[in-house]
């Protein structure tokens, strides 16, 4: 059943990065206010005078001239044009903090200075002036009170909270209306959105979960906003991953691709993701149907924008930043895996692996067959299976060697972004805690080779129709 919702999901989406249809900037701004807190009213206007300085002062250091047809918006539910990155309120110290940036930025292009060391020099004079705070001056207490005020899919709301519980040692309390304390709003407003951390230590902040919204993986990308994340397409190494296709967003969209210190928090080691659901898809901002944001490694190309739920380093993400001081190191564990804050001295483990110390791989039920390890030699080998299937399977090649699978064909459910868990997911990667290359639909004959000596797959069947036939050898 948890499969089939998560195939259901994937297909929905289609209909949600579709949009609502031509609105103006000003008409998105009256639509969003309108059903916001009183407070939030007030910080919302404030918020929105700075995101207008902030475009424009984009838009001269990229030499962008709008024109009124600019000025419409096809509105999806995570790309509001009057929010920051199209689902963000900034508050007064972040809001600041972005346009003494973009100001250094254009009196740097205009003393001809570009580049890496320029942007060095700003970030340099930014952290050097204490008047520019980027970082909330208010702190989360646990347990985090909400309530949800007019949203219809309650259900939907308190299991994606609760599922943040149950990976993280966050906790969170529901509650009727409050106004005396710092929490959670969570309510129907224009599209998706929530502040960047804590905005107040005796009010409850906004949290829209509008039409379109209604998504486990969704609630958490903006129940994780307000717990102070940013998307994983701001992390400072961005261009390192992904290829940004700025001609086909919208000149009034494209301040939302700008790179800023703002997003430049600690990462704790942690890798970049496409898997994140903090990443957004291929076509966000889009203004023509094309692609905007276009992995390097192409194999991502379906797998980023995935809304289903928190991956392995989202949560990983979180526990570090806020269960860190919890165990006292009563267990070493591998593979990337870390002692778990809900059940000390045992480790949690990247999907896929399991075990005491993470060396093992997931058990199989006994439909996926009696071995799930398979150990590549110079001889190329068969394998094949169909059905309604979950399974999990190792192959590994001798050390120092890798493995190369030939993927002859194979049958999903098909989906544009296809999201861990719903189809075919492969881990090629040494750092077995990243989300692999996912493959919905029919997939093409390919090969992969394996970065280190071992490969791992996810085959998930949801019809007697699904199948996957590959061949495997030592590369």
């Amino acid at each position: 059943m948890k499969v089939l919702c998560e195939v259901l999901f994937a297909l929905i989406c289609l209909h949600i990065v579709a949009g609502f249809g031509g609105l103006t900037r000003l008409r998105i701004q009256q639509e969003t206010r309108k059903d916001m807190s009183d407070d939030g009213k007030k910080r919302f206007d404030k918020h929105q005078k700075a995101m207008e300085q902030l475009v424009k002062l984009s838009n001269q250091i990229h030499d962008v001239k709008p024109s009124k047809d600019d000025d419409k918006f096809n509105l999806a539910p995570m790309s509001n044009p009057s929010m920051y990155q199209g689902d963000m309120i900034l508050n007064k110290h972040q809001s600041e903090y972005l346009l003494a940036e973009a100001k250094m930025k254009l009196e740097a292009k205009h003393a001809n200075k570009t580049g890496p060391d320029a942007e060095k020099e700003i970030v340099n004079k930014l952290k050097k002036n204490r008047a520019y705070k980027k970082n909330s001056p208010f702190k989360w207490k646990f347990p985090i009170p909400y309530y949800i005020d007019g949203v219809k899919s309650v259900g939907v709301i308190d299991n994606a909270i609760k599922n943040m519980e149950r990976e993280t040692c966050l906790t969170f309390k529901k509650t009727g209306p409050f106004k005396d304390r710092l929490g959670f709003r969570i309510f129907p407003g224009q599209g998706c959105y929530s502040y960047i951390g804590p905005i107040s230590d005796n009010k409850p902040q906004d949290v829209s979960i509008g039409e379109g919204c209604e998504w486990n993986g969704i609630v958490q990308h903006e129940v994780s906003h307000a717990l102070g994340l940013f998307h994983e397409q701001s992390r400072p190494d961005r261009d390192n991953y992904l290829d940004i296709a700025i001609q086909n967003v919208s000149p009034n969209q494209r301040h939302n691709y700008d790179k800023s210190s703002l997003a430049e928090t600690e990462t704790f080691g942690i890798p970049y993701d496409y898997g994140s659901h903090m990443q957004y898809d291929k076509k966000a901002f889009s203004s023509n149907g094309q692609l905007t944001m276009i992995p390097k490694n192409k194999l991502y190309v379906n797998t980023i924008g995935q809304f289903g739920k928190m991956q392995f380093n989202d949560v990983k993400l979180l526990n570090t930043i806020y269960c860190s001081n919890i165990c006292k190191g009563g267990i070493k564990c591998n593979n990337g895996g870390y002692e778990d804050p809900k059940k000390c001295g045992t480790c949690r483990c990247p999907s896929m692996l399991g075990g005491p110390t993470c060396e093992d791989v997931a058990k199989n039920p006994p439909s996926c067959g009696k071995e799930n390890i398979m150990t590549a030699s110079s001889q190329e080998k068969s394998f094949s299976i169909d059905g309604v299937k979950n399974c999990v399977f190792l192959i590994k090649a001798e050390n120092n060697k890798k493995v190369k699978i030939s993927i002859d064909k194979g049958n999903f459910n098909p989906a544009e972004r296809c999201f861990p868990g719903i189809a075919l997911q492969i881990k090629y990667n040494i750092d077995k805690t990243i989300t692999g290359p996912t493959f919905c639909g029919v997939v093409k004959p390919q090969a992969l080779i394996s970065e280190g000596n071992q490969m791992l797959l996810n085959y998930v069947g949801t019809s007697s129709q699904h199948m996957l036939k590959f061949r495997y050898k030592q590369a």
